[in-house]
């Protein structure tokens, strides 16, 4: 299976090693399935780890480690440029990504997104 992890999701699991965002972390970049990401998600997770909330949690070479072992088990893709206006322009980065890589998932926390149970037949 191929999956797109938001934004949040990924940053999440950088936190705890027990948690729901870490295991469907392992499980997006373990041998049976593929995690899916962008360069502009990973600036946006890059961008987020800063933030003093995960700062205060996390030291700086946890943070840069935590991003480098996502981007090491990763595929990247270039988001579909036709996806625009449908959410926020993180989740339209995020639903683009997941379009141009075939994902079979698109895993998010977003309210807005989870209402609309799909998008172009991705749920």
């Amino acid at each position: 299976m191929r999956i797109v992890l938001d934004v949040n999701i990924l940053a999440s699991a950088s936190l705890k090693l027990n948690s729901v965002p870490t295991d469907l972390l392992r499980l997006a970049s373990g041998n049976t399935h593929e995690l899916i990401v962008s360069k502009e998600m990973m600036k946006a997770l890059g961008d987020l780890l800063t933030c003093p909330y995960f700062a205060a949690r996390l030291t700086l070479e946890e943070r840069m480690e935590f991003v480098e072992s996502v981007r090491d088990n990763a595929t990247f893709e270039t988001p579909d440029p036709s996806v625009k206006g449908v959410a926020d322009d993180e989740d339209d980065r995020e639903l683009g990504t997941a379009v141009a890589g075939r994902a079979d998932f698109l895993v998010t926390g977003d309210k807005g997104l989870l209402a609309s149970g799909s998008f172009m037949g991705i749920p």
